[in-house]
């Protein structure tokens, strides 16, 4: 049986791995296969008696403006004019091949012009990208999150809540580990230049691995978009003819109920986080007694800023406070907290299950 003429293998490799392609391609060469065309995932190589060898180098012109398109085709041409025909342009990596019956020279021969004039930019550009990037959109969304009043425990009620937080850390953690590799690996590349020597070659389990991420972070953005699709429909709507609507959400961490009658005669506004912790319940009563006194909080509270006074009533803590022609009722009873704004008095209250019986609601 005669030896196989084609075969594909695993060829995938990042923009600052750019040396690893370029010496798997150089193994390849070697052992008698010449690169054919590459794919998402793997290359297709072609056995020949003298494979042509390739050229792997960063591409230096991604922006669509006249200036960087014009030195772009320039290049190509002076590529093309040297022996060296474009195979394929993936993942900011120029894949040159020699064209048949030439023996061009490597595009690049001065590791000092190669570094000031390639690798500086590129990978700076690709450490900008996955540090620097990520970093400023991380904080944006928490200074955002933060002057709206959020509070962290918010994300602890919704199951997909967290799993979308889940998936947004490690991305993040993914590119800033990524983007330290960029740049301790650029400092190696100026040392390199600066001695004279030969680029430093990464090596090609880690090559291959980063090769990978780019997949993996594109999954995870997947399933923070997936995340907060199935969140749309998590919370569970029901009312009944006395015009009280219920929502729920049931969480690992809590569940929450929110009520709401908004009619003149039994106002009620009331919302019961029946957390699995203790802890959790107390947290979130401090944060919705400091709430009532800051008015950026009360979007939806229905009055103005109040500063609720302790009420010596049979629960583990509680506060009490006037809004307008209505009674609020801040409480925790172990691991569950309730806000309660009503038209309804609350005085005399005997516990909880009395409060949940005035107010008619489901204990």
């Amino acid at each position: 049986m005669g030896e196989k003429e084609t075969c594909w293998r695993w060829f995938r490799y990042a923009a600052e791995d750019v040396k690893a392609a370029q010496a798997e391609l150089d193994r390849m060469a070697d052992q008698g296969w010449e690169l054919e065309e590459l794919g998402l995932l793997c290359a297709k190589f072609r056995r020949a008696e003298q494979p042509r060898r390739c050229w792997v180098e960063s591409s230096r012109w991604k922006s669509v403006r006249r200036k960087d398109e014009n030195s772009r085709a320039e290049y190509l041409e002076l590529c093309d004019e040297a022996g060296w025909e474009l195979v394929e342009e993936s993942r900011d990596l120029f894949y040159f091949r020699g064209k048949k019956g030439a023996h061009p020279a490597p595009i690049q021969t001065d590791g000092a012009v190669e570094w000031e004039s390639v690798l500086r930019k590129a990978l700076w550009d690709r450490a900008y990208n996955l540090i620097f990037l990520t970093l400023f959109w991380a904080v944006y969304f928490v200074v955002r999150f933060v002057g709206q009043g959020f509070h962290p425990w918010e994300v602890l009620l919704s199951n997909a809540s967290m799993r979308m937080l889940l998936f947004l850390t490690a991305w993040t953690a993914l590119d800033l580990v990524r983007g330290a590799y960029v740049l301790r690996y650029r400092g190696r590349c100026r040392r390199a230049a600066r001695a004279g020597e030969d680029f430093p070659v990464p090596g090609r389990r880690g090559a291959r691995v980063r090769g990978m991420l780019g997949l993996v972070s594109a999954a995870l953005l997947a399933a923070v978009l997936l995340s907060a699709l199935t969140g749309v429909g998590e919370e569970k709507r029901s009312g009944d003819l006395g015009g009280l609507m219920r929502y729920e959400t049931v969480s690992v961490f809590a569940r929450h109920t929110e009520y709401r009658r908004f009619n003149e005669r039994d106002w009620l506004y009331a919302e019961d986080y029946d957390c699995r912790f203790p802890w959790l319940a107390e947290q979130i009563c401090r944060d919705l007694v400091e709430d009532e006194g800051e008015e950026k909080r009360l979007d939806t509270h229905f009055h103005s800023a109040v500063i609720p006074q302790r009420a010596d009533l049979p629960f583990d803590e509680a506060w009490t406070y006037a809004a307008g022609d209505r009674s609020g009722l801040i409480l925790r009873q172990g691991s569950r907290t309730l806000r309660v704004e009503c038209a309804a008095s609350l005085e005399g209250l005997t516990g909880l299950e009395d409060l949940l019986d005035r107010l008619e609601l489901e204990e």
